[in-house]
């Protein structure tokens, strides 16, 4: 599956959102991501491509577009805070390098703090799929690449992110919460990519 192929599947499942049940688009939206990441010629091309930095984040389809795929490229020891998505439904799989996930619960609010504990680790590699559901356990999760070379993950969100929280510890053991914007190195990065690629 192309970049193309990829979007407009991910288009199709945002116009008929209302027509699915939550699993039901979910389950969509992992086929398209398996596929597309399966692809030697999109493997090919993140393994090739020159981040602007450590961590470079690629916005794939228009910024216009009520979703978005981005294409996340991870330096060796580079990774994220704890974040939510926001209350999106959406998949992330990689399509180079291995990248560990933990996700966390929220086990208790004390004000603009929260007490998180660790769900659950997940190793994101090319044909492993991840959830991002709204519910706690599915949507807090941090990232990071702790291999020697280059990570390359691909994320879908049904609902285009525009604001989401980051989760800093204090040293109480709670987490302060802070809003923050999304942003992207490049957008429309997806015409770069090859078209009619093959598994």
């Amino acid at each position: 599956m192309d970049v193309t192929a990829l979007i407009d599947a991910v288009s199709r499942t945002k116009s008929q959102a209302d027509e699915l049940t939550r699993q039901e688009a979910l389950n969509r939206l992992s086929d398209a991501l398996t596929e597309f990441t399966a692809s030697t010629q999109n493997q090919r091309f993140a393994a090739e491509y020159r981040p602007s930095g450590n961590y470079t984040r690629l916005l794939l389809n228009s910024p216009q577009d009520a979703y978005q795929v981005v294409l996340v490229f991870w330096g060796p020891g580079q990774g994220s805070p704890i974040h939510d998505h926001d209350n999106t439904i959406g998949v992330v799989s990689a399509l180079t390098g291995a990248t560990k996930e933990i996700k966390y619960i929220v086990t208790r609010h004390e004000g603009e703090r929260v007490k998180l504990i660790e769900d659950s680790e997940f190793t994101i590699a090319p044909g492993r799929i991840t959830p991002i559901l709204p519910e706690d356990g599915k949507q807090l999760h941090l990232m990071v690449n702790e291999e020697a070379h280059w990570s390359a993950t691909v994320h879908v969100y049904l609902n285009a992110i525009h604001r989401y929280r980051h989760y800093t510890p204090t040293p109480s053991g709670a987490f302060r919460t802070a809003e923050t914007q999304l942003w992207f190195d490049e957008w429309d990065v997806g015409r770069q990519m090859p078209k009619c690629a093959h598994t």
